[in-house]
């Protein structure tokens, strides 16, 4: 297994080109564990040295490559893990290879690719054979510095021929346009990652450890309140938010607060984007809520700006900035390029610091008890920054996130305040309490179904990486620029929000009485509900293949097991026998199983578990000993 780091001036420098190899062997401490560590110093005829670090734990290893030299220089390529003729995998047959995205944003999908037409995946990825659940799992676990890639190498007619993980990723998929390239890293010992690898009987088993590793070293943002109830403008009434919007949707939601409500016994309602257009009503937005035994919301962009704003003045900047003076650049001065229409704010410049220092101020003195954050992803763009110490765009996201938390925290605000990431990279993490696990998904059933292909891979980060997955808004009746959806729909898109384990959030508009009817149906299920308030991610158990979703998700309770079942067709009916071994349950016990939404009660038969659903329908399933 070789390693290798690019220097500036376009040497590449491989551990396999040095004569010299020495060895040692120590025990380390080091987070996230003891371990055994393994030390090969690769030298010889150069006045670099390179060295790779292999720290074995009980189920997986750490890699990582660093380069060390005399003086100090730069490198913004270092790949601890490169094919070689010694780094094949021993893997038989069709291997399949997942891509993961960096973030959330364009609808980005997570692809369980045939190995020979994998795309790069972002931070970790994963590796099987054709239907089979055991596999092997890699991914960063550092994110101090470097965007991670990995990339499948094959030979034609050989199979797959080993795998290269690069500390220096930078492409469209991670908003870096137009060729710019990753950030140099500077020093006299520039090191990569430490890369996680690991094979186990269930990929799903490895990616959760491999989310207990990254959490070990770099804990969730803490939460000690429950799970989020209540409801969001943005799906509902996008460009018609108003203050008359949000007093009738407080209102409808306080008349269902005896079923839909969190563990606390109380709701949050959210503003979304324009809330600046009345913010003479901010206070008595807080004042209303509150009267309904309600938390009011806000939303925010730290990161962005648009077009018609470049020769606006930045508030909180004491008329010392406009927009443009913050915006970042590249190295040849020139404005990156817009990402979804927006532009991209320097994430260490001063401006930018005392803009969130000024907003996170207002929703304090206001009263806000929640800020969903979006476009984050913009703080974590490639560029040449103010703060000559960062270079590298995962260095500027950690610098201003940082601030950014600190400007919402208890020590600040007097009280908590829950932070919702909406548009951001999955890592670094750390600087949300909650991360939307997808891009935009409302009503219809492909957002659902898109939705669910996210939670396929991400489950694991709830009570992990963050304290909460956020489903986003859970439209049962009609996103604001679409058609009416079904009434199956509907309850599909609630049962996605509870299989997620984090906030539910519902989004429509009160006004239509249509509207009203159907979410009281749908979000007073007080089983369901229950289900949700717990916080608990459902784990995938079968249907995931390429890119489309498990169709069949678990969370095991002491006294139950809880399964969410989806028919993602809108014109067929499906007949699923779900083996009860899948569930980790015995073919050989009595089963009772009731639906929580026909509230009928049926037994496992012939160990397994019948379910017929029409189209577009799912449902979720209580599995208890008869």
């Amino acid at each position: 297994m070789c390693a290798a780091v690019r220097l500036k001036d376009g040497r590449l420098l491989k551990t396999t080109d040095l004569w010299k190899h020495e060895i040692s062997e120590t025990q380390s401490d080091e987070e996230p564990g003891r371990c055994r560590k393994v030390c090969f110093l690769h030298s010889g005829g150069q006045e670099w040295r390179l060295v790779q670090e292999f720290c074995i734990y009980a189920d997986f290893l750490t890699v990582s490559a660093a380069l060390l030299g005399s003086r100090e220089t730069q490198s913004n390529y270092i790949a601890p893990l490169c094919p070689g003729e010694e780094g094949k995998l021993d893997m038989e047959g069709d291997i399949r290879f997942l891509s993961a995205p960096f973030d959330n944003d364009k609808w980005a999908k997570f692809v369980d690719y045939p190995i020979q037409h994998a795309r790069m995946s972002y931070e970790f990825t994963a590796l099987h054979e054709e239907n089979s659940e055991a596999g092997l799992v890699l991914g960063s676990v550092d994110h101090d510095h470097w965007k991670t890639g990995f990339l499948a190498e094959t030979e034609e007619g050989s199979g797959i021929t080993g795998i290269r993980a690069v500390c220096g990723a930078a492409t469209e998929d991670t908003r870096d346009l137009n060729g710019i390239a990753h950030g140099y890293v500077h020093g006299m010992n520039i090191k990569s990652a430490r890369i996680f690898v690991g094979y186990f009987d269930s990929i799903q088993e490895g990616l959760k450890t491999y989310g207990a590793c990254n959490a070990a070293i770099r804990p969730a943002l803490p939460w000690k309140g429950p799970a989020p109830f209540g409801w969001n403008s943005f799906a509902a009434l996008m460009p018609l938010i108003s203050f008359e919007k949000y007093k009738e949707a407080s209102d409808f939601m306080k008349s269902i607060q005896d079923t839909f409500h969190d563990a606390d016994g109380t709701q949050y309602i959210d503003y979304d984007a324009g809330w600046e257009r009345f913010t003479n009503k901010m206070q008595e937005t807080v004042e209303y809520a509150g009267a309904n035994n309600q938390k009011a919301g806000a939303y925010f962009c730290p990161f962005i700006v648009l077009e018609p704003w470049f020769d606006k003045e930045v508030p909180g900047t004491g008329g010392n900035y406009l927009y443009r003076d913050l915006m970042l650049r590249d190295e040849h001065g020139e404005v990156l390029p817009p990402v979804d229409g927006l532009y991209s704010l320097d994430a260490t410049h001063p401006g930018v610091l005392e803009y969130m220092e000024y907003v996170t101020g207002k929703l304090i003195q206001w009263g806000y008890r929640l800020v969903k954050t979006d476009f984050t992803g913009h703080g974590c763009r490639e560029g040449v920054f103010y703060n000559k110490d960062i270079t590298t765009g995962v260095e500027a996201y950690n610098y201003g996130m940082s601030h950014f938390v600190r400007c919402l925290s208890e020590e600040r605000a007097g009280y908590p305040i829950l932070i919702s990431l909406s548009i951001a990279p999955i890592m670094p993490h750390g600087y949300g309490h909650a991360r939307r696990i997808s891009c935009d998904s409302f009503g219809s059933l492909d957002q659902s179904a898109y939705l669910n292909n996210c939670i396929t891979y991400l489950w694991w980060m709830n009570d992990c990486l963050y304290r909460f997955n956020d489903p986003d808004h859970i439209v049962t009746y009609k996103t604001y620029d679409k058609h009416t959806t079904t009434p199956e729909e509907g309850i599909t898109r609630m049962n996605t929000g509870v299989i997620c384990g984090g906030l539910m959030l519902a989004s429509d508009d009160y006004g239509i009485p249509a509207a009203r009817e159907r979410s009281r149906r749908v979000l007073t299920n007080e089983e369901v509900n229950a289900v949700a308030r717990k916080g608990g991610a459902f784990r995938p158990v079968s249907g995931a293949r390429g890119e489309f979703a498990a169709d069949v998700f678990m969370r095991q309770e002491e006294d139950a097991v809880l399964v969410g079942v989806f028919n993602y067709s809108l014109s067929d009916e499906r007949h699923m026998e779900i083996p009860l071994e899948k569930l980790g349950l015995s073919a050989g016990e009595r089963y009772i199983i009731r639906d929580l939404w026909s509230r009928q009660e049926t037994e496992a038969d012939g160990g397994v578990i019948r379910v017929s659903l029409i189209p577009a329908q799912s449902t979720i399933l209580r599995i208890t000993k008869g």
